[in-house]
């Protein structure tokens, strides 16, 4: 098929010009070679086999709750922008669902921001400063994938900052770290924001189409589920 499309575009390109009839052949058969031969990825990877709930160093998920995990990244801006919407949709979170951060850890570069995450929620500032801290990075600039200006900018945000480098440095959140690190290499997450559901369903936004699309899949998905335990 491309052949021959090539066949009559050349001579286009040759001769100057092509019966219109003979024209639109060759450029539905060229639209018809470059569909079939890029078949599009299927947004939803299905794990195989499942992964388990999520349990040791980072607490354990209820078993008779269906799990969903949202890898993310602070300085991803994809992250951001999802994160609204993750914010909405967690004010109408199903009673059978257990909603999780875990970040995604793929690269060295992004371990002061994955510390941070596990030290605001282990001194009770998690849920406080999340929106924050993907706000200053990305309305302000401010690069807090640097310790001393993460550990400045915490300090002038309510929590203590001494406290908040000792957590930091220590073996818990060295433990947690490991275990993000491991997480997304087995849940072989290569992109952020990447929502999982009941360690069995995959899908960024990326390869959903949006954001909304994602939210969309993530609900869809969650009834999969429930209808797969019955």
């Amino acid at each position: 098929m491309v052949k021959v499309a090539g066949t009559l575009l050349g001579w286009i390109g040759t001769r100057g010009s092509l019966p219109s009839s003979l024209a639109t052949a060759a450029l539905l058969l060229t639209a018809a070679s470059l569909t079939f031969g890029q078949a599009r990825p299927l947004p939803v990877r299905t794990l195989q086999p499942a992964l388990p709930p999520l349990t040791g160093v980072l607490g354990a998920t209820p078993a008779d709750k269906i799990e969903v995990i949202q890898f993310f990244y602070y300085g991803c801006p994809h992250c951001f922008d999802q994160q609204p919407l993750i914010d909405d949709w967690l004010r109408r979170k199903p009673a059978d669902v257990e909603f999780r951060y875990v970040p995604a850890l793929r690269d060295d570069k992004w371990v002061p921001l994955t510390k941070a995450w596990f030290v605001l929620e282990k001194v009770g500032h998690a849920a406080r400063m999340h929106r924050p801290i993907y706000d200053v990075i990305n309305f302000d600039g401010v690069q807090l994938s640097e310790e001393a200006k993460l550990f400045d900018w915490v300090g002038r945000n309510g929590v203590e900052r001494n406290a908040f480098i000792e957590v930091y440095n220590s073996g818990e959140i060295k433990a947690k770290l490991e275990e993000a690190r491991k997480l997304t290499a087995a849940y072989s997450i290569r992109a952020a924001p990447t929502l999982v559901v009941a360690g069995k369903y995959a899908f960024s936004s990326g390869a959903a189409g949006s954001h909304y699309e994602a939210m969309r899949l993530l609900d869809q998905h969650i009834n999969l589920v429930r209808n797969e335990k019955k």
